[in-house]
């Protein structure tokens, strides 16, 4: 089965025999044992009955209403099933331009390694998922190379850019970002890191948790802070300054800052300006007549990020981010 199949069956745009053909492979796989290796043994079963149920009961019963758009039923309610895809589209790939024989011994102390090395290319925020289940929101630009398989007594990966981390907790192997000669220690939390390549400034920002970093100064004695909630950690790469401090109280969310929303048949210009009004953005649409779209969503705790590819899911639209503009591109509600 092609990721770009299930991709296409995803976003709704598959041929009544495309359909049938993704059903049919679903049904194959719920006895049998090889599903993708990424999900723990445990739950794959119930997660592949779990979409498959949704799926099929959604093609049965669910009406669209000309003016609302809403929602799938395996987006909302069996988001396991989406997640699953998702996962399975990183995994599918041929990784041939991806994957490189690079010794990590130095970094995990284990013999010399495989590290998969994935680079956001897209002028969007894409979600990538580390083999741990640990989970990357990253930025147009950002790079990040790790292990196929993590070590036993640490989750160690390379990083570069700007992204939001949603660390899965594990006391017995903490997580390790490297990023030039900063490093950031977690166990388990989410938080943003702003790591240019070549960059004079780097910023952790904590969201839930704790996170340790360090980063050596000039006579390469070791610098250290811990942070909490609401917490950051700046370091000047030109005087090698480490320091922390509170996040500055504005009105406006960073874009990896989670809310909760919720849109009862709302039309989509509401939704727009709530967003705007929420986060520091500027949300233009390709099309006005977009804007006469409604929506029926209810986010709970989600950043930006996952707000706006599950509206654009809704919409059948893309949307495109450069700084604090961001473009959807799509057609009007029929």
């Amino acid at each position: 089965m092609s990721p770009e199949l299930l991709e296409k069956y995803l976003q709704g745009l598959c041929t009544e025999s495309e359909m049938a053909l993704v059903e049919e492979w679903y049904k194959t796989l719920e006895n049998k044992e090889k599903y993708p290796h990424v999900i723990p043994a445990a739950q794959r079963s119930q997660l592949l009955a779990d979409a498959l149920k949704n799926i099929t009961e959604q093609i049965e019963r669910e009406e669209y209403s000309p003016e609302v758009k809403k929602f799938p039923l395996y987006w909302l309610t069996g988001i396991a099933a989406s997640i699953l895809l998702v996962i399975g589209f990183y995994y599918f790939k041929p990784l041939s331009s991806d994957k490189h024989a690079i010794p990590i011994a130095a970094v995990t102390g284990q013999s010399p390694a495989l590290l998969l090395h994935f680079e956001n290319k897209e002028s969007r925020i894409i979600r990538h998922q580390l083999p741990d289940g640990s989970t990357v929101w990253m930025n147009k630009g950002a790079m990040i190379s790790y292990p196929e398989v993590f070590a036993a007594n640490n989750r160690t990966v390379q990083f570069k850019g700007e992204a939001f981390f949603n660390i899965k907790k594990n006391k017995a192997s903490p997580f390790l970002i490297n990023s030039e000669d900063m490093t950031v220690r977690v166990l388990g939390t989410s938080f943003n890191v702003k790591a240019a390549a070549r960059g004079k400034r780097f910023e952790i920002s904590v969201v839930t948790g704790s996170v340790q970093v360090s980063a050596p100064d000039h006579q390469s004695n070791p610098q250290q802070v811990t942070l909490k909630p609401n917490q950051q950690a700046i370091f000047e790469t030109g005087p090698k300054k480490l320091m922390a401090q509170n996040i500055p109280l504005q009105k406006k969310r960073e874009i990896y800052q989670p809310v909760s929303i919720t849109f009862n048949n709302t039309p989509i210009i509401s939704v727009i300006n709530l967003l705007e009004k929420k986060f520091d953005i500027s949300i233009k649409l390709s099309d006005p007549k977009i804007a006469q779209c409604r929506l029926n969503a209810d986010f709970d705790q989600q950043p930006l990020a996952e707000i706006l590819e599950m509206l654009c899911r809704s919409l059948e639209a893309t949307y495109t981010i450069d700084g604090n503009l961001i473009v959807i591109e799509g057609t009007p509600c029929e």
